[in-house]
């Protein structure tokens, strides 16, 4: 099996959000980074508590929250699944397998570098086909 790092695949930026900010808040900030996430810090002692989802969103709009009101500590997911910057991809997969999760945040002692998200994932397939077809057909490999 080929070995391919969490942080050679994920995305480089993770937002992350007070748990006061407003579902409101959480939107407009999707919407203009063209995200899907945002971990929740404590401000005070910069554990993470949880992550907010498109998917926390939605649900909050289908119940008919007021998402002027609604803070992100109240509906985040829990508990925050994480993983090593420096741990294999296909431990990452199995995680979000586990957990039915489509993203994973990235960390490196502790801070937060990045997240793995389910399209980082299937970007990557192509190029992990390719690098086992050239070593299949590198003499030097055989």
């Amino acid at each position: 099996m080929i070995e391919q790092f969490v942080g050679d695949v994920m995305t480089q930026s993770a937002r992350t959000i007070p748990p006061e900010t407003t579902a409101r808040d959480v939107v407009k900030l999707f919407a203009d980074h063209g995200i899907g996430s945002a971990v929740v810090v404590d401000p005070e002692t910069g554990e993470y508590s949880g992550i907010v989802t498109e998917t926390d969103i939605m649900q909050q709009v289908a119940t008919g929250a007021d998402i002027d009101s609604v803070r992100a500590g109240e509906f985040l997911s829990t508990p925050l699944v994480t993983i090593a910057s420096t741990e294999d991809i296909h431990v990452a997969a199995t995680l979000m397998k586990e957990h039915s999760i489509r993203r994973l945040p990235v960390t490196e002692d502790g801070e937060l570098v990045g997240i793995l998200t389910t399209s980082d994932l299937t970007h990557y397939l192509p190029r992990l086909r390719n690098t086992i077809l050239r070593e299949r057909n590198d003499p030097a490999t055989q």
